[in-house]
């Protein structure tokens, strides 16, 4: 079994039953195995900053303290475990940011592309603005 790094759009979606992509990530965390998917720092404060925003959670916004409590519960479900920064993705982040796409958004983006090539891990997501890192091994959910 190869570990996966889960991207945060995958965990929103998991979470948040009006996310049109709700069903689809309930259908991924069903088919997991015990240890299968890790979820690095950026991606458990970028859930917790999105659970705390009113436009994208609408009537359904958490509290700071609220948002953390959530993640902190998903991430004591046997699937999924917080991991450390791996060693070597220094090496790699500034090749992946050598690209077209906006500045802002690349950013982020090459550093989880980076660090799960730097873990030899799969990357898990709905965005396929990744298929543009090279040597990523990508499960681009539907």
């Amino acid at each position: 079994m190869k570990r996966s790094l889960v991207d945060v759009n995958a965990l929103l979606a998991l979470l948040v039953r009006q996310h049109v992509h709700h069903a689809e990530a309930r259908r991924w965390f069903g088919s997991l195995d015990p240890g299968e998917v890790d979820v690095c720092r950026v991606i458990h404060l970028a859930l917790i900053r999105l659970l705390c925003n009113q436009s994208i959670m609408g009537g359904n916004v958490l509290s700071a303290p609220d948002a953390l409590g959530v993640v902190q519960e998903l991430l004591t479900d046997e699937r999924f475990e917080l991991v450390a920064e791996p060693s070597g993705i220094d090496a790699l982040l500034p090749g992946l940011l050598v690209h077209p796409a906006p500045a802002g958004k690349l950013v982020t983006d090459a550093y989880l592309a980076a660090f799960a090539i730097a873990s030899s891990r799969r990357l898990v997501t709905f965005d396929k603005g990744f298929r543009q890192f090279r040597g990523l091994d990508l499960n681009l959910l539907s």
